[in-house]
C-alpha cells in the first residue's frame, strides 16, 4: 500500500553482506527485530564507510517483552523508532493506490552469494498474486487456517504464505526459534494446521526425544516441504 519494495533478508548473513545487499539495492526503509539489531547496526556502519552518496534509511526497531530490553533501549538511543510507535504516526486516512501495472515489483531477494556478490532477484505483483493462492489450492488450506513459521520469510518471500494468509483471514504463529519442542508445543497451543519445512527441519521432528515432543498431537497437521526430496524413511515418519 505504500508502493515499497519489500527485500526480506537472511538473518543469517553476516554484516557485510548485509551491507552489500542494503547499499545494492538502495534501501530506503529498514525494519529490524531488536535481537538483531545490533548485525543491522552494523551493515549500515559497513555501508555509510563504502559509500560515497550513503543516505541513512529510516531505522525501525521491531520491541519483544521477550527479549533483553537493553537490546530495545540501544536501538531507540541510535536514533531508531520503535514500531508501533511508528504505526501511530501513520494516517489512517491515507489514500493509497494500488499499483498501475500488474508486472510491477513488489518484492527483492538475493541469492546466496557463494560465488561472487549475491545477484538480485525481483518478484512482481502477478507472480506473488498466483504463488499464494494456487498454494492455498493445491494444498487444500480453508478459510481461518493457523500457519506455523518453520520456512523463513527471507527465503523465496516465505513461499508467499504470507500473502495467503492474508487471502484467507489465517493466523501467523511466529517461532523465535525453530526445535522440535517448540513447533510440537506451537502445534498444541495454537491448534496448528499447516507448516511449509525443509528436509532438515523435518528429520529434526522425526527424530526428536521423547522430552522434546508432545505426542500425540491433537489433530492432524498438513506439511509442506519442497528442496531436495526428503528420503522415504522421513516422508512415513511424517505420516505417522
Amino acid at each position: 500500500m505504500a508502493g515499497a519494495v519489500l527485500n526480506t533478508i537472511n538473518i543469517r548473513l553476516n554484516a557485510s553482506t548485509i551491507a552489500f545487499l542494503l547499499g545494492h539495492s538502495l534501501a530506503a526503509v529498514v525494519i529490524v527485530d531488536q535481537e538483531f539489531f545490533s548485525l543491522a547496526e552494523e551493515a549500515l556502519k559497513i555501508w555509510s564507510q563504502k559509500s560515497k552518496s550513503f543516505k541513512p534509511p529510516i531505522l525501525i526497531v521491531v520491541g519483544d517483552e521477550n527479549c533483553d530490553p537493553k537490546a530495545l533501549r540501544h536501538a531507540l538511543s541510535k536514533g531508531a523508532i520503535e514500531y508501533e510507535k511508528f504505526l501511530e504516526s501513520g494516517d489512517p486516512e491515507y489514500a493509497w493506490k494500488p499499483p498501475e501495472d500488474e508486472w510491477q515489483s513488489i518484492a527483492l531477494g538475493y541469492t546466496s552469494g557463494t560465488t561472487s556478490s549475491p545477484k538480485g532477484v525481483v518478484l512482481h505483483h502477478r507472480g506473488a498474486y498466483l504463488m499464494s493462492l494456487s498454494g492455498a489450492l493445491v494444498w487444500g488450506m480453508n478459510e481461518g487456517a493457523v500457519y506455523l513459521w518453520t520456512l523463513p520469510m527471507f527465503h523465496c518471500n516465505g513461499w508467499c504464505y504470507t500473502w495467503t494468509l492474508a487471502a484467507l483471514c489465517g493466523t501467523n504463529i511466529c517461532l523465535r526459534q525453530v526445535t522440535a519442542k517448540a513447533i510440537y508445543a506451537a502445534i498444541a497451543k495454537y491448534k496448528v494446521t499447516h507448516f511449509c519445512a525443509a528436509p532438515v527441519v523435518l528429520n529434526n521432528i522425526v527424530n526428536a526425544s521423547p522430552k522434546e515432543t508432545i505426542l500425540p498431537l491433537p489433530h492432524i497437521v498438513h506439511v509442506n516441504t519442497a528442496g531436495a526430496a526428503p528420503p522415504p524413511s522421513i516422508i512415513s515418519a511424517m505420516s505417522e
